[in-house]
């Protein structure tokens, strides 16, 4: 252990145990990684064989690491996910009882159905390719929802944001900066730099970076306002 100065644990060494199971899991990754293109050599012979030996190594880690990795970033973020959900349940109170119960409803066509399935599956996968493959899932059909839904209007980023935070609103999943932060630490600089997986997460990002902005959420964050402003 080392200690500063005035005999406390050094800020360092606190950091670093605070991100021991984080640490493992990128050593054991980095190890299994070299270790598996030294024996089979050919498996870095195309772009798609490196991805998809990257994968397996990935299913490999974390079906032992992910519940103590994922558990260190969930101390990490609990802040804002409870401060997330905390004002969740106050818009909820606000707007009335079931405003954001969604399941069985034909009536809220402010948020898709599919989008919100994709996005709750993103905590049942355990790999960053997995979490991934959902956040451009959930932004796809999000994208197809409002299309149809606004037939011939331009739809720009900003109501695309707000579209976004709708879904994540009314999805409530508990750890939803966990899993982004998940998903930003170990995703591979080839997977966020092809384009949706990239663009994906950022749009998931800023639309947490919104919401964590808002000392109260406004009545169109709502998943039940319909009145998007679109011209």
């Amino acid at each position: 252990i080392m200690f500063g100065d005035e005999g406390g644990i050094d800020d360092s060494t606190e950091k670093s145990s605070e991100r021991s199971s984080r640490q493992d899991a990128h050593g054991v990754i980095k190890h299994v990684t070299a270790t598996l293109l030294e024996v089979r050599p050919g498996l870095a012979s195309s772009p798609t064989m490196t991805e998809l030996s990257a994968s397996a190594v990935e299913v490999l880690v974390f079906g032992e690491l992910y519940d103590d990795v994922f558990k260190e970033i969930i101390r990490q973020t609990e802040e804002k996910d409870d401060s997330l959900l905390a004002k969740v349940k106050k818009l909820q109170q606000k707007c009335g009882e079931g405003c954001l119960t969604l399941e069985g409803s034909d009536e809220v066509t402010s948020v898709s159905q599919s989008a919100i399935k994709a996005l709750q599956s993103i905590p049942q996968a355990h790999t960053p390719t997995d979490k991934l493959f959902y956040c451009v899932e959930f932004l796809e059909y999000v994208s197809e929802h409002f299309s149809s839904l606004f037939k011939g209007k331009c739809i720009d980023a900003d109501t695309l944001l707000i579209m976004v935070c709708q879904h994540v609103v009314a999805a409530h999943i508990h750890h939803l900066h966990a899993e982004v932060a998940f998903i930003e630490e170990f995703s591979r600089d080839e997977q966020l730099l092809s384009g949706k997986e990239g663009y994906a997460l950022i749009t998931l990002q800023a639309s947490l970076h919104y919401l964590d902005s808002l000392d109260e959420l406004p009545s169109d964050i709502s998943p039940n306002n319909s009145e998007i402003d679109t011209e």
